[in-house]
């Protein structure tokens, strides 16, 4: 049988990968720790589990409209309009399955055959495969460590070509939990405003998780010149740790979040009807529970650099934001195992630890760097500790 061409021009992602891997071997009872999985380890908040049960008991169960209810489009206006300081009307916001879904969306209903899509080095995984779904080409800045793997005016200038429709922002960053400041903000704004007929595409999942007193700040508010074509996505996943509930949105112009709603119309109808009476609650409730959840995450960041700096070859990058440390692994390439295998890539060391350590992570080539690896600290702090005790050992083995 024959199968799409465009099969053949994607990636499994990889993240999801080694979190499978991980679960398969913890449902064999083997003690795993993973450091892979890009979600939270704390609980959805106790009122916000009550507000998706109490839908169910009232059975508020059906197809609701294709962009998401009246009310939370109401509701995400509001909370995105305080977030980042651009007025939004319920009718430039679509609300979809997760972030991944509503960015996915995004790209469909902008890009056509051969139009090319920018975004950074490292890249979170999906972006390469959804510009490539779209038939879109993706197109990546180089950016570097030295640099604070930030894009820089230069690089997104000499990435933009006659084919560019559209650049890809991401802060806070995964994998590398960069933030981009409002200065840098508005000097990639600069450039772009050379270019009317481009897309800004901004990811802001993580946009409430954020360190050390640093703000977030959106091209939408930081550009107003630029408000017409730049699409903000964000969603309850990462800060209300509610990942599985599969609510996420992007907001736009008015024209573009029709658009959208149409493909959306005949892929997947609508969002979880439950889904969305639960982000309703939790946008429309005090979060005050974000303020201990990211003190947390920056304590535990802490933590794990410093346990870290005993491990030689394994160099972290301290984030800013998110729940990631993406490490250079470059010293133990080449290296070989106590078995004889050579350690070629950071998917032979994801493997290599995985299959020594116990200890899942993801490959940095996930993200368009083989010399570099991620690992996750939304877990617990004994499982940090545990974790970093046997990557010690299973490196000290490789010569």
């Amino acid at each position: 049988m024959q199968y799409a061409n465009r099969i053949r021009s994607i990636t499994d992602s990889p993240t999801l990968a080694v979190a499978a891997k991980a679960k398969a071997l913890k449902a064999q009872g083997v003690d795993v720790i993973s450091l892979s999985a890009g979600q939270p380890d704390f609980p959805t908040p106790e009122h916000v589990k009550a507000a998706g049960i109490g839908a169910i008991n009232k059975n508020i169960t059906r197809y609701t409209a294709n962009p998401g209810t009246p009310e939370l489009r109401q509701a995400i206006a509001d909370w995105m309009t305080h977030e980042i300081g651009v007025e939004y009307k319920p009718n430039q916001v679509l609300v979809s399955n997760g972030a991944k879904s509503a960015i996915s969306i995004a790209i469909l209903a902008t890009i056509n055959e051969g139009d090319e899509v920018i975004f950074a080095l490292p890249y979170w995984v999906s972006y390469p495969e959804m510009a490539r779904i779209a038939g879109g080409i993706p197109v990546i800045a180089q950016t570097t460590p030295e640099s604070g793997f930030k894009l820089t005016p230069k690089l997104l200038d000499e990435a933009i070509s006659p084919k560019t429709r559209m650049v890809l922002l991401n802060s806070p960053s995964n994998p590398t939990g960069v933030v981009t400041s409002q200065k840098e903000l508005a000097e990639l704004a600069e450039v772009l405003s050379k270019h009317p007929d481009i897309w800004i595409l901004s990811d802001e999942i993580y946009s409430r998780l954020i360190f050390d007193g640093l703000e977030h700040h959106s091209i939408a508010a930081v550009a107003p010149n630029l408000a017409n074509r730049a699409i903000v996505a964000n969603g309850v996943s990462k800060s209300f740790s509610m990942t599985g509930w599969r609510i996420g949105w992007i907001v736009g112009s008015p024209e573009l979040i029709s658009s959208a709603a149409k493909i959306q119309g005949h892929l997947a109808s609508c969002p979880s009807s439950i889904g969305q009476h639960a982000t309703l609650k939790a946008l429309t409730s005090p979060d005050d529970f974000l303020t201990s959840m990211v003190q947390t995450y920056q304590r535990r960041r802490d933590m794990f650099i410093e346990l870290l700096a005993d491990i030689h070859g394994i160099e972290p990058h301290k984030p800013d934001g998110a729940f990631y440390l993406f490490c250079n692994i470059g010293y133990w390439l080449g290296k070989r195992t106590p078995e004889g295998k050579t350690i070629s890539s950071s998917c032979d060391f994801a493997d290599y630890l995985l299959d020594k350590a116990l200890v899942a992570g993801v490959p940095g080539g996930a993200f368009g760097m083989d010399d570099y690896f991620r690992f996750s600290f939304a877990v617990a702090d004994d499982d940090i500790r545990r974790a970093i005790e046997r990557i010690s050992k299973a490196v000290e083995e490789l010569s």
